[in-house]
């Protein structure tokens, strides 16, 4: 089962702050997928289609941060881009146990499915 959920701004701020998100999001479940885009970015609306129907024998819970729609857009963008070192969009990091297991960007679905060995 695919979980959508949302990075709150105290969630964003706290990744800015701290250099990662929190605990209580990156080991809300055994499996959870972070996804920091922009809502005009035609790769994520085409992973968007797909993401949150893939069935899966296993709980993932997956954050989206859309971020140009923030009043915070420019400070986390600096934050991804400096700090987590990624400029392109969509930038997914996926946690396992509540470890960073894999960072990407677009991929298509067999791809992700791999990664999250689904």
């Amino acid at each position: 089962m695919v979980n959508k959920k949302n990075i709150s701004k105290e969630d964003a701020m706290f990744a800015v702050s701290n250099g990662e998100f929190s605990s209580d999001v990156i080991a809300s479940a055994n499996d959870v997928v972070i996804v920091m885009t922009q809502d005009w970015c035609p790769q994520w609306k085409s992973m968007n289609r797909w993401i949150y129907g893939l069935r899966a024998d296993k709980e993932i819970d997956v954050y989206e941060l859309v971020y140009n729609k923030t009043d915070y857009k420019d400070e986390f963008m600096r934050f991804k881009e400096n700090s987590l070192g990624n400029s392109l969009i969509p930038y997914f990091r996926y946690y396992k146990d509540g470890k960073l297991a894999a960072d990407f960007n677009y991929v298509d679905q067999e791809k992700f499915k791999q990664i999250l060995e689904l």
